[in-house]
């Protein structure tokens, strides 16, 4: 009985001991579990012995104090991260309506690379409101500013569908880039498609300045392709995105051509070559234009044409030839034919003229049919 009695005390002095032994293990794992949980680094052991145990909890509250103050620091950087990438997006919405998107990203992916040029390839689109300077006098400011700001939008999308760029409005005048900064398969081709879509949307614009009892808009467009200068030009004041050189010069030049012949796309033929497989073009002239000595072919075109305009279009490009072949009686004959095909047509009467007064007369040495303009 003795004996029973001690081994019974014995184990419950053996059990108390043990729990006494263990509890600081226990607050340990309670801890760690409500670390786990709850993520409060802030928990801590409450050191009840100076033994192993104790040193393992001081060490444990070591641990924990060290994490938080981590934790704490991840969480800064994070919060200084967060409002540093809000700010970046703010700042790019913001200045992505003065500067092109992909400008900004290769902004932000190679700083000390903006202030290099290149030479590249590219598209350059000039479009421009007829008889502006009329229209203005019918507006006061408020209302010209608002009929503005809803021509450039309607005019930009476009640009922008069709992964182009403006890269700055001048007046009433847009100027457009493709092929830069982005690089397309056809760029000459998405300016033409540009343009045609910047036609079909002034249709729609239009009828809402009819709607509202304004005056309809009317544009020329001028789009030529070829290497110019790309970069950013300008001073630590104030720099602009851009393109020069003398095929921006030329696109601008086309687009004033549009007024003298009446057309509200012309291309030169670096573009031609380079779309005549898509679209109908139709030689209208080969013309020197302001600030350049050489000649160049321009040209206009269009989506579709009638089964009459496609088979005028093919009799006047074959009798274009022949004329700077200087065979004038078979070019006469064929803008003849046209103008039958198509009554009235202005530039076949033109050509037309022109072989009256040549043919059967001796051709100036060195003529090569260039029309020149000297005049924006």
């Amino acid at each position: 009985l003795i004996l029973a009695v001690t081994l019974a005390a014995a184990l419950a002095l053996l059990l108390v001991f043990l729990r006494v032994l263990t509890h600081p293990l226990g607050q340990v794992v309670q801890a760690m579990r409500q670390i786990i949980t709850a993520g409060d680094l802030g928990r801590r052991v409450e050191l009840e012995y100076r033994d192993e145990i104790g040193e393992l909890g001081h060490t444990f509250n070591l641990m924990t104090a060290d994490l938080e103050k981590a934790y704490g620091l991840v969480k800064g950087y994070a919060l200084h991260a967060a409002v540093a990438k809000e700010n970046e997006e703010k700042i790019r919405h913001i200045f992505q309506k003065y500067v092109p998107k992909a400008v900004i990203d290769q902004f932000y992916a190679s700083p000390e690379q903006m202030l290099v040029g290149e030479m590249r390839p590219v598209a350059v689109l000039f479009s421009d409101i007829r008889s502006f300077t009329t229209i203005v006098e019918t507006f006061n400011p408020s209302e010209l500013v608002e009929m503005l700001n809803g021509y450039f939008g309607t005019m930009a999308k476009p640009i922008y569908d069709r992964h182009g760029i403006v890269d700055k409005h001048i007046g009433d005048a847009i100027m457009a880039i493709f092929g830069a900064p982005e690089k397309q398969e056809n760029d000459a081709l998405a300016a033409v498609l540009a343009a045609l879509d910047m036609l079909d949307a002034l249709v729609a614009f239009n009828d809402v300045q009819r709607f509202r009892n304004r005056p309809p808009l009317k544009i020329g467009i001028g789009i030529h392709y070829g290497p110019v200068i790309v970069g950013n030009i300008g001073s630590e004041y104030k720099m602009d995105y851009t393109v020069m050189g003398d095929r921006v010069n030329l696109a601008s030049r086309l687009e004033g051509l549009s007024k003298k012949y009446r057309e509200p796309l012309i291309v030169s033929d670096s573009i031609q070559r380079r779309v005549r497989d898509q679209f109908p073009c139709r030689l209208l002239d080969k013309a020197s234009v302001k600030g350049r000595r050489e000649g160049t072919g321009i040209f206009t075109l269009r989506r579709t044409l009638s089964a009459a305009e496609t088979e005028a279009w093919n009799v006047h490009n074959d009798s274009a030839g022949r004329y700077y072949d200087r065979k004038f009686r078979e070019a006469a004959d064929g803008f003849r034919r046209v103008l039958k095909l198509i009554p009235r047509d202005e530039h076949a009467s033109r050509f037309l003229t022109r072989c009256e007064q040549l043919e059967g007369k001796p051709v100036k040495p060195g003529w090569n049919g260039v029309e020149e303009w000297t005049e924006k």
